[in-house]
């Protein structure tokens, strides 16, 4: 049975436009939530999915951004200076079908990291 994810974001200029968009996916017949903790200093592997299984939606969301906060893709470190959010295959598909993700922490402090992964549990 396919699960709802329910997902809405705003992003507005100060005195001027905003972009906003809503909806919901029933692509994903499971999902998973993470609360991963990373030491200074440290890396730290992340399984995101099973083997097999495909991803949906993917939101990696640093409780506290940092640009010496990372994860690795393609051997090229990406900055978790912000959340990321993919919605949907073709934004997941950026990702090149990784299934794991390792972290890296040199903000000084432990740091936490939320992961939410929406996927096809029965590709």
């Amino acid at each position: 049975m396919a699960e709802t994810i329910r997902w809405n974001f705003v992003t507005q200029v100060l005195n001027g436009p905003n972009v906003s968009a809503a909806g919901t996916t029933d692509t994903v017949d499971a999902y998973d939530k993470f609360n991963i903790r990373i030491e200074d200093s440290q890396s730290q592997a992340v399984s995101l999915v099973p083997p097999g299984a495909g991803i949906t939606l993917l939101v990696i969301n640093p409780v506290t951004p940092d640009e010496t906060l990372s994860y690795e893709l393609d051997g090229n470190p990406v900055a978790l200076d912000g959340p990321h959010v993919l919605l949907g295959s073709g934004a997941v598909g950026l990702l090149g079908g990784v299934t794991s993700l390792t972290f890296t922490n040199n903000t000084g402090a432990d740091a936490v990291i939320e992961i939410l992964v929406g996927r096809d549990s029965t590709p």
